[in-house]
Order: C-alpha cells, then sequence, then structure tokens
C-alpha cells in the first residue's frame, strides 16, 4: 500500500479519504472484516425515523426478501419426564413471523411488522430510548426476578453469575413471588439490566396476586432485559415503548430445562461484556428451545465491559500435538467497525479489524493455555460448548 501515512496525518478528512479511496480494493480485500449488521427495512412511512441510526451503526440497509412464515413450535420430546414448559395455560396459537434473506453479516435486524426469525426486532421507540439514556457513573445495578419458585435453579445461576467480576460494581438484587404492585414498581426503577424467570400469557407477567401487563406501565427503567418465559414477545416489546433499549424474548412456548441453559449461557455472556444480539447468537445455539428467541429493541446494549475490549468466542480443534483457533469477534455500541483486535495467539504483532471471523491461527499447547488462563471468554473445543475458565489444562 503506497500511501504516506505521516504525510496525510496533516491532511483534511476529505484529502485522506481521497487518497484512501485511490488504492485498488483488491489490495485491502483480505483484510475487510465480515460486516456486522444488516437491517431489512419495510419501505413504510414510520420505519424513516430509524434510518439515521442504522446509518450511524453503518448497517447494511435493504429492503426486505423476505416470507411470512408461522413460529417454530417447540420439538416434542426434547425433555425429561419431570420437564414442564413455562406457559400455564394451553393453547394453539401459532405467531406470525418473518423469515428476513439470508445475508453474510455477522448480525441481521428486522425493521417492519411481524416478528423475525434468525433476525432481531428493531423498533424506532428503542433507537429513541437510547438517545435518552446516559453513561451511569454508579453501581451496575441488576435485577432478578422469579414468580415460580419451580424454576429456581435459574434464578440460583443468575444470582451466582451476575457480578461474579470483582472488578466492576454489580449490585444484584434478586426477588421471589413479586405481586403485580411490587413488579410494577421494580420495573419503574432505573436499573440495568431485569432478568424475568416465570411465566407469560396473554394476560402478562404472572405474579403472586394476578398479572401485570406491561402495556399499563407507563415508564419503563430497566435500560435492558431477557424475560426467560413463555410467549414473552408482546411483552418485551411493551416494556420497550415504555422505555427499554432493549431485550431479550420467546415467541412461542419453551421447555424448562431449555429455557434454563439459555438463560444461564445469557448470564455469563452478558456478565463478560456481550452485548444482547451477540450474547444471544451463542445462547441459542446451546439449546433445542433456542431457535424461539430473539431481541427486540436495539440488540447493541450490553450491560459490562469486555476484559480485552471485544467480545470473542474461540473456536477450537485438536490437530495432532498442536490447535487450530479461530477467533469468533463481536463488536459493541461503542466498539464498532473499524475497531482494532490483537490477539495474544499467533505472531502477536499483528493486528486485526474486528468483526467476524480471525484466523485460523495453529496454536501449541503452551500457546493455547495462555489463552485459556487468561480472560475468561466462550469456547468451542472439539464441538463442546465450554468457557476457558473451566477446561483443566492437564485435560488437554
Amino acid at each position: 500500500m503506497n500511501l504516506n501515512f505521516a504525510d496525510l496525518y496533516d491532511r483534511s478528512p476529505a484529502e485522506r479519504l481521497a487518497a484512501y479511496l485511490s488504492v485498488p480494493f483488491d489490495v485491502a480485500a483480505e483484510h475487510v472484516p465480515t460486516w456486522k449488521l444488516t437491517t431489512h427495512v419495510e419501505p413504510a412511512p414510520e420505519n424513516v425515523e430509524s434510518i439515521p441510526f442504522l446509518v450511524d451503526d453503518l448497517a447494511v440497509v435493504r429492503t426486505p426478501d423476505a416470507r411470512r412464515t408461522a413460529a417454530r413450535r417447540p420439538t416434542a420430546g426434547v425433555g425429561d419426564g419431570d420437564d414442564f414448559t413455562r406457559s400455564t395455560t394451553e393453547t394453539g396459537e401459532v405467531r406470525p413471523v418473518v423469515e428476513p434473506g439470508r445475508t453474510d453479516s455477522v448480525e441481521q435486524a428486522w425493521l417492519g411488522d411481524h416478528a423475525p426469525v434468525d433476525a432481531s426486532k428493531a423498533t424506532p421507540a428503542a433507537f429513541r430510548n437510547r438517545l435518552e439514556r446516559g453513561p451511569d457513573a454508579g453501581d451496575i445495578e441488576i435485577e432478578v426476578v422469579c414468580n415460580d419458585t419451580a424454576m429456581g435453579e435459574e434464578r440460583d445461576l443468575a444470582a451466582e453469575v451476575y457480578g461474579s467480576r470483582e472488578t466492576l460494581p454489580f449490585d444484584v438484587t434478586v426477588h421471589r413471588d413479586l405481586t403485580a404492585e411490587q413488579l410494577r414498581a421494580l420495573l419503574t426503577e432505573e436499573t440495568a439490566f431485569l432478568h424475568y424467570i416465570g411465566h407469560i400469557d396473554g394476560r402478562g407477567f404472572e405474579c403472586a396476586d394476578g398479572h401485570l401487563d406491561a402495556a399499563a406501565v407507563e415508564s419503563v427503567g430497566a435500560e435492558a432485559f431477557v424475560l426467560n418465559a413463555c410467549r414473552s414477545y408482546d411483552q418485551g416489546m411493551a416494556l420497550v415503548e415504555a422505555g427499554s433499549v432493549g431485550g431479550v424474548v420467546t415467541l412461542s412456548d419453551v421447555i424448562n430445562s431449555g429455557a434454563v441453559r439459555v438463560g444461564k449461557t445469557m448470564a455469563r455472556l452478558l456478565n463478560r461484556g456481550f452485548p444482547l444480539r451477540a450474547a444471544l447468537s451463542i445462547a441459542r445455539n446451546r439449546s433445542v428451545v433456542g431457535n424461539q428467541y430473539i431481541v427486540v429493541g436495539d440488540g447493541n446494549v450490553d450491560i459490562a465491559q469486555t476484559e480485552s475490549g471485544i467480545a470473542l468466542l474461540g473456536r477450537i480443534e485438536s490437530a495432532g500435538d498442536e490447535y487450530e483457533m479461530t477467533a469468533t469477534t463481536y463488536l459493541s455500541a461503542d466498539k464498532g467497525l473499524g475497531s482494532i483486535s490483537r490477539p495474544i495467539f499467533g505472531e502477536g504483532n499483528e493486528f486485526y479489524l474486528a468483526s467476524g471471523d480471525i484466523g485460523p491461527f495453529t496454536l501449541s499447547k503452551p500457546e493455547l493455555v495462555t489463552f485459556l488462563t487468561g480472560e475468561n471468554v466462550p469456547v468451542v473445543l472439539n464441538g463442546e460448548f465450554s468457557w476457558s475458565g473451566d477446561i483443566d489444562p492437564a485435560e488437554l
């Protein structure tokens, strides 16, 4: 690349851009990262106000090439004999959804009518709410609500995981069997994150004394949320309309054991700094009911920062006495396209544009151990999902 960067440093932005564009694309093609986000936008007047936010996120914007279908039903027979769904009512309803056309972006979003599958549901309200949220100088307040004692396993896991990073000021509160008024009051409080575990149906959140419909809550203070209950889409959309920036919801019934796995994985990923959309893209692959979960609102929202600045998933395969590793990197609201990743493996003096896969790298066992004993990150080792901090180097 024949550019005089010292000279360009003192040039105007327009002159720099002209110089950069003079470089043939073929020279840089192999270094271009996988684009972070493609947003499918229905051409409707109400969607126009969201375009500036999408441009700010450097999203690829395209008109839909989608087909209407119905939400996928949970797979029958996947739980054990004692398993149950997180629904208190029997229903034959199947939500109509849209399936956006596939792209090669790391993430996809849908801006239009109906709920999407394999994409997040963007809304104008979420973008407006993001503008109104400033940085919080205090503790990271996390509220865990469990309104069914039979789901105590996920409650205990969430309480253990959130706030386990000693260097960050987490304040985690666990609530059990809230009444409708208690839950209403909690929803209006300014908090970073709400993790709800329980039942939701057409009447709203099931509470100790009845139900609470989120549509009846005028102002919601939780910036982000996970509603780990059956058919929580409508309640999640209501939370976004009332003030939240984004959250994770379900399109249909979910089997409890599968929901626990998704909820636990989401908690660990969010605690490590993954944004909602990136966290769900990993967590949904951990459970047979994962395809029932989507993000509503702004999928960029997170509750913490990663230790290294860029969230990543390590994919590792044994190759004799060595290991092949590819790092899948995920961008966030404050680490967008153009962010640099410098892996501690490989040559050690190379920088990469983050977003999508970096590598593969060939690592010796000592090099792999150095990676695994560093920051605690999600990994897929020989096809099995785990966390680097949970892997015993002696068993490699």
